[in-house]
């Protein structure tokens, strides 16, 4: 990564029993392990804006627009709903939980960030915002076989424990890419209105 440059995203954080809950929906899941691999459960997060390498300087700007963001968006309470997976439950290639409740507000809160932020030269995105909380990919090595029975266990997974997400601020974090896989560090927390 060159110089003065670090990857960063805007997120809402979970609450620690929440990441404890989904560690159990993972274990839960007897897909083999060498056609997945998860996420760390501390590590999951609902994300609201990946904004990919940034300038160092543009950290405070970028902070600026977030608290402009957070003006506009009441704290909101979603639950988890059932599991999926991207590009579908056939063909899995990231496994999600999905959510419900005051999405309306997870909504505002979306576009309040995408608006506040694009200004800065971050694209803004143009797929429909789908809110989930990624528990899995499976690996680039994954045969046929190993998508074929991933997709078996999810369409027969039991329905999972329906556990509340309560959104009360936003959040800037670095990423960094490591061989363990990748390590989050909150740069900044800001409460909703």
């Amino acid at each position: 990564m060159a110089e003065g440059l670090i990857r960063t995203f805007i997120a809402i954080e979970l609450s620690p029993e929440l990441n404890t809950t989904l560690g159990g929906i993972q274990n839960s899941l007897p897909i083999p392990s060498q056609a997945i691999k998860w996420v760390k459960p501390e590590s999951i997060h609902l994300t609201l804006k990946f904004l990919g390498d940034t300038p160092l300087s543009q950290i405070e700007s970028i902070v600026q627009g977030m608290e402009k963001a957070a003006l506009a968006c009441p704290a909101f309470t979603l639950s988890t709903t059932r599991i999926g997976a991207f590009p579908s439950l056939s063909n899995p290639k990231v496994i999600w939980l999905g959510l419900e409740g005051e999405t309306d507000k997870l909504q505002t809160t979306f576009a309040e960030v995408e608006k506040n932020i694009s200004g800065l030269g971050f694209p803004t995105d143009t797929r429909e915002f789908a809110p989930h909380l990624t528990l899995g990919r499976l690996r680039e090595n994954a045969g046929r076989n190993d998508i074929e029975t991933t997709a078996k266990i999810l369409k027969s997974a039991p329905p999972i424990p329906q556990t509340s997400l309560h959104a009360s601020h936003i959040c800037l974090f670095k990423s960094q890419l490591l061989p363990a896989g990748p390590l989050y560090t909150r740069l900044t927390q800001i409460s909703l209105a």
